[in-house]
């Protein structure tokens, strides 16, 4: 069944027709999206291709993917290919590989084989682009006397490495002794998942997830991520720091991303359920020492999974930035959605669902065509829970599919962001803070201690073409957090919107909404009109105005 669009969002996915191919290679295809079908033309390519199935070669289901490019472009999909579905029972590593951009897909190959008791997880690639070698990190797993459920107490970390594209591996190194002074009591140590991170100066690094035995209750079990990383090409390997701990933002599976401007961002899953905006940390030393961390709403807050990032184009002297983020957007595991980013992740002006249906974890990649690749599960699979797909498939599309024709991956739309702290700020008399702040766009924010309902704080902006934008405000939220209006040379444009937080540190991002803004300057004005009931202030902290031609 071709699926449904989500309200606000556009949706395609292309159907497998599937065939099986030669000398054990699978080919699949896709057809043309359902609004093709319909007679509707839409600019941009998609395909569809499913890599692993539920069952396949006798194993019940494949989970916790791990997903690279190589410097010969040949694509690796990596997954726990599960004898029993639980965490902690015997799985094997698996791999298939694509030399067409995930087209086809080659036989099943076994990168570490389970004895029948072994747990081996979190297979996670890291290429590097100066040698070619790829680099794949996992963890086996143990259970501690006592405990009969699904999950894991303590792993050893171990890496190996190959160097003919994923066609054979070395013995595995471990790496365990790397976390043995962790001051947390940390005994479970679990790379990525998805895959790591060469930084634009060739240093290699990972993401590493811990915490101590499931048998603490979920407050004690200390979650947190640190970084291991190697300046010579995977040779010998170092532990960086850990994200600061803190129970409110108990941070697991993640991703790292180097953004433009040098500066790490690790992007990491609610380790402890619900529906929560991803946690972020970030680093400005290369990983030596982490801000604390705060939740951040770029998109709508979703399940508890974990996500795919990557960089698509850009990076530090790369040219126009291009993010991408793959998720579930929505309080269960369903409704696969890819957004992009052109400001390093703080606001996602575009986004498409692949599948309106059940979906779980997933992970993106920038193929060599320019392309992006999403790896993801798919559909219930029979027989075992809701967390576990029935499909673990690979969709790829061009920049014009993603954006529906506005990006067409040689000129980007046009996208002004406006670092609101680094302005020229008037107020109506109350008093204007300039905060140090990691998280904020420059590294600063500004934030207006509010007097009265009325209380404003003004900026002007140059807009360089006549056109229509789409407006979108960051904000920080704060305990004494007012509400906000906004509003465009004296007209409203967007709000009201609430910056007000309990207790704890976020930031949100709001789409305000359309607006045909002339060449020439503007006045943008944020302005208190109210207060949530349990706030405690009037304060208000704009930090990014960010203006999206469409």
């Amino acid at each position: 069944m071709a699926p449904s669009g989500v309200p606000g969002q556009l949706s395609r996915r292309g159907l497998v027709l599937g065939a099986a191919g030669a000398a054990g290679v699978t080919a699949l295809a896709a057809t043309a999206a359902p609004a093709a079908a319909a007679g509707l033309t839409r600019p941009g390519r998609y395909t569809e291709s499913t890599v692993f199935t539920a069952g396949d070669e006798g194993l019940e289901v494949f989970h916790v993917f791990g997903l690279a490019v190589t410097t010969r472009g040949t694509v690796l999909a990596f997954a726990e290919g599960r004898i029993t579905q639980h965490d902690a029972d015997p799985h094997h590593l698996v791999l298939r590989r694509s030399r067409d951009g995930g087209r086809t897909w080659e036989a099943l190959r076994y990168v570490r084989r389970s004895d029948g008791v072994t747990s081996l997880i979190n297979p996670t690639p890291l290429v590097d682009r100066d040698t070619g070698r790829v680099l794949l990190f996992y963890a086996e797993c143990f259970r501690d006397p006592g405990n009969t459920g699904g999950s894991p107490d303590r792993s050893r970390v171990y890496v190996v490495g190959s160097d003919d594209d994923g066609l054979s591996w070395s013995e595995p190194t471990e790496l365990t002794s790397l976390f043995d002074a962790n001051p947390h009591a940390w005994t479970l140590h679990m790379p990525g998942p998805g895959h790591g991170l060469q930084r634009a100066d060739g240093r290699l690094m990972l993401q590493v997830w811990h915490r101590r035995a499931i048998a603490f209750p979920v407050a004690e079990r200390r979650y947190g991520v640190s970084v291991i990383h190697s300046d010579d090409h995977g040779a010998s390997w170092w532990h960086g720091a850990a994200v600061p701990l803190d129970g409110a933002y108990p941070v697991n599976e993640s991703r790292l991303l180097e953004r433009s401007d040098g500066s790490l961002a690790l992007l990491g899953r609610y380790a402890s359920g619900g529906t929560h905006p991803r946690i972020v940390s970030v680093s400005v030393d290369g990983g030596d020492s982490w801000s604390e961390p705060v939740l951040d709403a770029a998109v709508r807050p979703v399940n508890a999974v974990d996500t795919g990032v990557a960089r698509i184009t850009g990076g530090p002297g790369g040219g126009p930035s291009r993010v991408v983020f793959s998720r579930p957007d929505s309080p269960s595991r369903r409704n696969l959605t890819v957004s992009l980013s052109y400001d390093d992740g703080r606001t996602f002006p575009f986004g498409r669902v692949l599948t309106d249906g059940p979906a779980s974890y997933s992970d993106a990649v920038a193929l060599p065509d320019g392309r992006v690749g999403v790896l993801y599960g798919r559909d219930h699979a029979d027989g075992v829970t809701t967390s576990f797909s029935e499909r673990v498939v690979f969709a790829a599309f061009d920049l014009a599919w993603l954006t529906d024709g506005a990006d067409d991956g040689w000129d980007v739309p046009e996208q002004s962001g406006h670092a609101l702290a680094a302005l020229a700020l008037v107020t109506g008399g109350d008093e204007l803070l300039v905060v140090d702040d990691a998280h904020a766009s420059g590294g600063q924010r500004a934030e207006l201690v509010g007097s009265d309902y009325g209380s404003f704080v003004e900026a002007r902006v140059e807009v360089r073409r006549t056109a229509d934008y789409e407006l979108y405000a960051r904000f920080r939220q704060l305990p004494n957090g007012g509400t906000v209006t906004v509003s465009v040379d004296g007209d409203p444009v967007g709000g009201p919107v609430d910056t007000s937080t309990l207790s704890v540190r976020s930031f949100r991002t709001a789409l305000l909404g359309r607006r045909r803004l002339s060449r020439g300057w503007h006045t943008v004005r944020f302005t208190v009109v109210d207060k949530h009931v349990d706030a405690t202030g009037l304060r208000i902290s704009p930090d990014l105005l960010s203006l999206v031609r469409v």
